[in-house]
């Protein structure tokens, strides 16, 4: 896998977010939902300098520690190079767990690890990750097989 594939796997797991009051709906700040036009934002670094930016939803899953979205690419101009979904699940224990990214158009699917640097108790539910990114951007690493990062995402309010 490349490095750029990597990254455009961890990306989906940093769509990885939902939104406070949101659990079990769709958090991607559309208007008409009495959200902001501001997309969610995701951004990617991977140890060898490598940087990705890109746009997220999210959907709170059955179980308070999984959740799926959908996610894109984006270049310096704003315009979508990739799209695809994600999905990630949360440790019961602690903010970590694993994830999983799709590109639409592919049969290619990639997985990882992911953690997160959030100041939240270790049971705290998902949706509680990403209500903590409406107020602040929220960060964590991850890893792809050999490739690592980190990864930060902030939610429109």
């Amino acid at each position: 896998m490349s490095r750029k594939q990597a990254l455009i796997l961890c990306l989906l797991f940093l769509a990885a977010v939902e939104r406070s009051g949101a659990v079990g709906g769709v958090f991607q700040g559309a208007v008409g939902h009495g959200q902001s036009t501001r997309p969610n934002t995701w951004s990617a670094r991977s140890s060898s300098g490598l940087t990705l930016t890109g746009t997220w939803t999210a959907v709170a899953g059955p179980t308070s520690g999984t959740v799926t979205g959908t996610w894109t690419l984006v270049d310096a101009q704003g315009r979508t190079l990739r799209r695809g979904g994600w999905s990630a699940a949360k440790s019961p224990a602690g903010w970590t767990g694993a994830w999983r990214a799709a590109i639409s158009g592919g049969n290619a699917e990639y997985s990882g690890t992911w953690s997160a640097a959030a100041g939240l108790k270790a049971d705290a539910q998902f949706a509680d990750l990403f209500a903590s990114a409406v107020q602040a951007v929220v960060g964590g690493k991850w890893r792809a097989g050999r490739q690592s990062g980190a990864w930060s995402i902030r939610a429109a309010n």
